[in-house]
């Protein structure tokens, strides 16, 4: 009869050290503890049951018997190439991808692994490509411009270069002999990537690589992909998501999207490197080498200098150079053609009367392929004394210049700039410069530009048309542009912050980290 054995109760201490071992497992990997128990093991950590092998590239072009053979093949070399030892599903970097037998929908996947220098490996959704693993020791190559291993691992590569999601937004794999964690959200075509408890993929559009004129299917396998070099996977655990937790998520999205850390694109500290910390596009600091954006490095006139910035490090520009690093804009500044909003964030340290070099003198720029097309900066004048503080947004050449004369020709009143006689900066402190846009490229009557010194407007570009012609793609953030002084903390938003919310980054004790270092569960 069943149930005739008698069931002990299990000591009580060890029944809450369970209970613990449970709940730290799940706040580790970023899983809400009322999910736990929803997860399930989909590698039994023993055989190789409920895998199979499958490389389905070669497949893909094939048909009819060669299609059946091959697919057969693959089968039979699966174990050649993948084994389990100690608990883990271990590939020799060759092979089959391992491949699921049970198809999935919405999905939230666990996982652990290891790699090694020189792999190149990654986790197929839906039968898909892929959540990227990169040896991200190695450097950027610019004779092959859209491979950026050095970003780090996360990101959906077979995004299209330059779409949301293609790079991870912050760097965060764990050195080699380290187990690094995945925790993997799939909703419809939506993807949410986060990397040893760093948000690396922020519900990006996850492309279909088999035909990306449809979205992706609606299931299909999990792959884990074999490339190049010995990989280790542990702890692959599954949790199915309902159609309507999935709209509970989606909706979530939707109403938390004017925060300040969803708005957030890019943040670059400038502690130990030139490329940024975080960054919704690529994270590469460039310079311009011909026609070619090479990867920056700091040089004997453009130096990061330790525990000298507003929050930690920060870039020192000592004197008047060519060397002026920049940061795409494609994911970062989000230009459009009809509608377009940004802030930009920057801490700012020098008094200009002493440490500039005559002439203009511009830290930040906005820039495109033909700046009689579009010029947005911040300057100090060229002459006078004291050196005016200036924000300005010069739109079409023909709108803003009508007469064809120079800009030092025009009259303050009639640029389309804000002007500051006495603005509040010095060696012996940090200046906080915002500037923003606002509905740029809809007419004279609703676009509008303003700036900030210290959380305080100091005004606004408003009844300019500011329309611009630029090519979305060639937008470069420049910095340093005959600069000298401090720079440190300069970020990003995708839209136009509010006086509040201005006044709130100025505020922040550590500085834009704060607003993804906290959000990343």
């Amino acid at each position: 009869m069943l149930f005739e054995k008698e069931i002990r109760p299990m000591p009580i201490i060890r029944l809450c050290l369970c209970v613990v071992l449970a709940s730290i497992l799940h706040v580790q990997l970023g899983v809400r503890s009322t999910q736990a128990e929803e997860f399930r093991a989909i590698f039994n950590g023993k055989d190789l049951s409920g895998w199979h092998g499958l490389n389905p590239h070669p497949a893909a072009r094939l048909s009819g018997e060669k299609r059946e053979a091959n697919l057969k093949q693959q089968r039979e070399e699966f174990s050649d190439h993948w084994r389990v030892e100690n608990g883990e599903l271990v590939n020799d970097g060759h092979g089959p991808y391992a491949t699921t037998d049970e198809e999935f929908g919405d999905i939230e996947l666990l996982l652990e692994y290891k790699t090694v220098a020189g792999a190149d490996s990654g986790i197929y959704l839906r039968g898909t490509p892929q959540v990227q693993i990169w040896d991200w020791h190695q450097e950027f190559d610019p004779e092959r411009p859209t491979r950026k291993p050095h970003l780090g691992s996360g990101g959906l590569f077979n995004n299209a270069p330059g779409a949301a999601g293609r790079h991870p937004m912050q760097l965060a794999d764990r050195p080699f002999g380290k187990w690094n964690r995945f925790r993997i959200r799939q909703i419809g075509s939506r993807t949410w990537v986060w990397l040893n408890e760093k948000l690396v993929v922020d519900g990006a559009e996850m492309a279909n690589f088999w035909d990306r004129s449809k979205p992706l299917p609606a299931t299909g396998p999990i792959m884990l992909q074999t490339h190049g070099g010995e990989i280790r996977w542990r702890n692959i655990q599954i949790r199915e998501i309902s159609a309507a937790e999935a709209r509970d998520i989606l909706k979530d999205v939707s109403d938390s999207k004017s925060s300040l850390a969803k708005a957030l694109t890019l943040h670059a500290p400038f502690d130990d490197h030139l490329d940024a910390t975080f960054s919704r596009g690529d994270r590469t600091c460039y310079v311009r080498q011909g026609k070619s954006l090479v990867r920056a490095e700091p040089s004997d006139d453009v130096k990061l200098v330790e525990d000298s910035g507003r929050y930690g490090g920060a870039l020192h520009f000592q004197r008047k150079n060519s060397l002026r690093p920049a940061f795409q804009g494609t994911g970062v500044l989000d230009y459009d053609t009809s509608d377009w909003d940004a802030t930009v964030s920057v801490w700012l340290r020098l008094t200009p009367d002493e440490d500039l070099e005559p002439g203009y003198c511009d830290p930040v720029q906005i820039i495109g392929d033909d700046s009689r097309k579009g010029f947005i900066f911040l300057e100090w004048s060229k002459d006078e004394r004291p050196r005016y503080f200036r924000y300005a947004i010069r739109p079409l050449f023909e709108i803003w210049n009508p007469e064809n004369v120079s800009w030092a020709e025009i009259a303050f009143d009639k640029r389309p700039m804000v002007q500051v006689e006495r603005a509040p900066f010095s060696r012996e402190k940090w200046t906080h410069v915002v500037f923003t846009l606002e509905n740029i490229n809809q007419g004279k009557s609703a676009s509008r530009g303003t700036l900030y010194l210290n959380g305080q407007k100091q005004g606004s570009i408003e009844d300019w048309d500011l329309k611009f012609g630029w090519d979305p793609e060639s937008l470069l953030l420049v910095l340093g542009a005959a600069y000298v002084g401090h720079l440190d903390d300069l970020a990003v938003f995708n839209r136009t912050l509010t006086d509040t919310e201005v006044k709130q980054i100025y505020s922040l004790k550590h500085g834009i980290r704060k607003l993804y270092s906290e959000t990343t569960q």
